[in-house]
């Protein structure tokens, strides 16, 4: 049974500006980053336990785990197990300042 693909709302942002990045530099990547995306969400829906847990001070960020996108390992989708899936918070680099980008968004 596949699990449910919660998006946040800024979630469709980040995703388009790394597409737009990765298409102005290598039209292809951008395409193989959107799919490879689409993949491993579909991937973390039906098995949620399988990110890294984060850790964080503030309780609102607890329980909030991070992935790879496969195949661009830079990128990192942070989510959190729900009952019938996975709410996704943000896609985005590894090397950004994830707590800063989560407190804007939880």
């Amino acid at each position: 049974m596949n699990g449910r693909i919660i998006l946040r709302p800024h979630v469709p942002a980040d995703l388009e500006e790394i597409i737009d990045y990765l298409a102005g530099r290598n039209p292809p990547a951008a395409v193989r980053f959107g799919q490879a995306v689409h993949e491993t969400l579909e991937e973390l829906a039906r098995m949620p336990g399988m990110g890294s847990p984060k850790r964080f001070r503030e309780k609102r960020l607890w329980g909030i785990r991070s992935w790879l996108v496969r195949g661009f390992p830079n990128h990192l989708i942070l989510y959190r197990p729900v009952d019938v899936g996975i709410e996704v918070f943000a896609v985005v680099h590894g090397a950004r300042r994830l707590g800063a980008i989560l407190r804007g968004r939880v």
